[in-house]
C-alpha cells in the first residue's frame, strides 16, 4: 500500500473514533437554561450536527478502504510512522482543547482571539494587518451573539476575582 493511502486509512479511523468519544459523551459536556438576560449555553445543537456528519462520512470511507491488503503495517505501526505528517492537526487540536477551558477562566473575547493569533502565527499569516482584522472578527463575534443573538456563556473566573458589582456584570456580558 503506498504512502498516500496509509496516511489517508488511519486519519479516517483517528477521525472516526474521536468524533464517535465526542458524540457519546455530549450529554456531559452541554447544558441549556433560560436566564433573566437571555439564553445561558454551552455549545448543543450544531456541535452534535457537525460531529454527526463528521462520523458518517468518516465510516463511510473506512467502509471503502479497510479491507486488508497483503502487506500492509499493523494500524499501530502504521500511526507511529505517520505521526510526524500530522504534527499541524495535534498542535492546533491541543490549542482548540485550551481554548475551550480557557473560556471559562479568562472569557469568551479574550480566549477566542488568543485562539485566533495563535493559528494565524501556525498558518505563518501573524502580521499586524491579520491580527487587526481578528480583533475586528472577535468583536463582531460577540456583538452578534451576546448582543444579537442574546447567548450567554458562564461568568468568568478571574473576572469574578478582579472585578465586582457593574463593571463584573460587564465584564462577564461583553469579554
Amino acid at each position: 500500500m503506498d504512502q498516500a493511502q496509509r496516511k489517508s486509512k488511519l486519519f479516517f479511523i483517528v477521525t472516526f473514533v474521536v468524533t464517535m468519544y465526542l458524540i457519546f459523551s455530549f450529554p456531559e459536556h452541554t447544558t441549556e437554561m433560560k436566564r433573566a438576560r437571555g439564553w445561558y449555553t454551552q455549545p448543543f445543537v450544531a456541535p452534535l450536527v457537525g460531529l454527526s456528519v463528521l462520523a458518517f462520512f468518516s465510516f463511510l470511507k473506512l467502509l471503502t478502504i479497510l479491507r486488508p491488503q497483503p502487506g500492509d503495517d499493523t494500524i499501530i505501526k502504521g500511526l507511529v510512522d505517520n505521526l510526524p505528517y500530522y504534527q499541524i492537526v495535534l498542535i492546533t487540536g491541543t490549542l482548540f482543547i485550551v481554548y475551550i477551558y480557557a473560556i471559562g477562566v479568562i472569557g469568551f473575547a479574550v480566549s477566542t482571539l488568543l485562539f485566533v493569533l495563535s493559528l494565524l502565527w501556525l498558518s505563518r499569516l501573524l502580521t499586524w494587518f491579520w491580527a487587526f482584522y481578528a480583533l475586528v472578527a472577535v468583536t463582531l463575534i460577540v456583538l452578534i451573539f451576546r448582543v444579537g443573538v442574546n447567548i450567554w456563556f458562564p461568568d468568568v473566573t478571574l473576572y469574578e476575582t478582579l472585578f465586582s458589582g457593574e463593571l463584573l456584570y460587564f465584564m462577564n456580558s461583553y469579554l
